[in-house]
């Protein structure tokens, strides 16, 4: 899997490619503790190029949110069928920290309104 940190509209941004699984989740917490900080709201995570999270990637995600919970959300933008319906399984599609996106720039429109 590779890493790619960025900004959409001043929010961290993390372009993932690849399969997300235990022997590489280390590389997306490291880049998740490089960009939050205290004063982080929300963190993106496109996985357009994702095909496969396994509990590994989960536990990564799920801790991410929890560090956000009570200030802010974690979003995902354009994950494929199975991604979403493992998101669904552990119940982040109903959690109110937690968005989706169908791509870049319904989550651009988002931030924006929600800025402004």
């Amino acid at each position: 899997m590779k890493v790619g940190i960025s900004n959409l509209e001043e929010t961290p941004l993390l372009k993932l490619d690849g399969d997300i699984d235990h022997s590489n989740c280390g590389t997306l917490e490291k880049a998740l503790e490089e960009v939050i900080d205290p004063q982080t709201q929300a963190v993106l995570l496109d996985l357009e190029s994702v095909d496969y999270i396994d509990s590994g990637g989960l536990s990564v995600i799920l801790a991410t949110l929890r560090q956000l919970r009570g200030r802010g959300w974690l979003g995902a933008i354009a994950p494929n069928g199975n991604v979403t319906r493992l998101l669904e399984i552990v119940g982040l599609l109903v959690d109110p920290h937690f968005r989706v996106f169908a791509d870049r720039d319904e989550a651009k429109a988002y931030l924006a309104k929600a800025a402004g």
